[in-house]
């Protein structure tokens, strides 16, 4: 469904609070650097005595920035940049916390799963030679990948943990569903299935056939349009107004259940358009709302547990920042037009690298936030 759906184009990526240890997951993507070396001896922050490298923020930065096309980074102001920058940073921080909690709770891990893991990983590439130099490129050993992976799991454990825990009592979903009862009007919809090919002539003869009887939808479908959708006879399930392309809702809309319609041309090909079924505008009673405000509530619930565990651990924590971006911020400033409040993917580039470049006994001269015992204070 997704070939035809308007795309939405998500403004900032929201980054979990467990640690995604990008550089396993994105090993065919990462991008090295030439000045690895120098990354490797500065200090981004420290967490009860383990510390943040460079290198392990920046692996975080570069998977987050490779999910964006050039345009979209080109439009990063640098305020924006500087929070994305340490907002990373926070997130390290967490993972690191959960980690060591999973540690005290004695969490452990069947190697089974890590080396089924390591089996999915191995599938994403074209061989275990291109596998092998991908770890190569990013200074890992397959023992290094296992650990981080292990980790990753053991922090996955922590917050499963938390989730198992929680409970939605009946009531609240009746409370929820009275307090919100406007959002659960279902408008109308319709069941579409649907054949895109990119020739004209090819889809006037299929429509020709499906009229005749001579040919079936569903194995036509299958067998002959290129979208995705083929795979299930062109099912596209149910679909409301404001999903689809102007031209493909305006045919689907203005169809009878079990119609097909004539020829409709998008920006994608050539469809031919079929109504299974329509469901008419309605409000849904409790019933039918209770699975999808129960979904709700668990997710917010799930999020409001682990924030509390995060929130416990970090005022029980010894929490150095030792390197803050806003500081790259005020440096531009003074030596950029103020005027000019974008950043080619070149500039996102050298400002990765500025970092890189700073001595790790000069990265204490910007300022040091510290946390501890509830408290966080400022000092220069």
């Amino acid at each position: 469904m997704q070939f035809i759906r308007k795309n939405v184009k998500p403004i900032l990526l929201l980054i979990v609070a467990a640690f995604i240890v990008s550089i396993f997951y994105g090993l065919g993507q990462y991008r090295s650097s030439g000045s690895r070396s120098q990354q490797l001896g500065n200090i981004i922050a420290q967490v009860n005595g383990e510390s943040i490298t460079y290198q392990q923020w920046h692996s975080s930065f570069t998977n987050l920035i490779s999910r964006y096309d050039s345009q979209f980074l080109a439009n990063i102001g640098d305020e924006l940049l500087a929070s994305i920058k340490n907002n990373i940073t926070e997130q390290l921080i967490n993972s690191i916390l959960l980690y060591q909690f999973a540690q005290k709770e004695k969490i452990n891990i069947p190697a089974s799963k890590v080396n089924n893991e390591i089996d999915q990983i191995k599938k994403s590439f074209n061989s275990e030679q291109d596998f092998n130099n991908a770890l190569k490129r990013n200074n890992l050993t397959l023992n290094q990948l296992k650990d981080s992976l292990n980790r990753q799991f053991m922090i996955d454990q922590v917050i499963q943990n938390e989730y198992d825990t929680i409970s939605i009592p009946d009531e609240e979903i009746a409370q929820y569903y009275e307090e919100y009862k406007n959002y659960f009007f279902q408008p109308e919809r319709r069941k579409i299935s649907h054949i895109l090919v990119e020739d004209k002539e090819e889809a006037e003869l299929l429509l020709s056939q499906l009229k005749e009887g001579t040919i079936e939808f569903e194995e036509t479908a299958k067998e002959k349009s290129i979208c995705p959708s083929a795979e299930n006879g062109g099912d596209l399930g149910y679909i409301t107004r404001g999903q689809m392309v102007p031209e493909f809702e305006e045919a689907s809309f203005a169809l009878a259940a079990g119609n097909l319609s004539d020829i409709v041309e998008t920006e994608y090909g050539y469809h031919i358009i079929k109504c299974d079924d329509i469901q008419e505008e309605k409000q849904l009673s409790l019933e039918e709302a209770e699975e999808n405000i129960k979904n709700i509530l668990t997710s917010q619930k799930q999020n409001e547990r682990v924030e509390e565990l995060i929130a416990r651990l970090r005022e029980e924590a010894d929490i150095t920042i030792l390197y803050d971006f806003s500081s790259e911020v005020e440096k531009k400033e003074e030596s950029v037009d103020k005027g000019n409040d974008t950043l080619s993917e070149t500039e996102i580039n050298a400002e990765e690298n500025q970092l890189s470049e700073t001595p790790q006994e000069n990265i204490s001269e910007n300022p040091v936030i510290t946390e501890g015992s509830g408290e966080e204070k400022l000092t220069e």
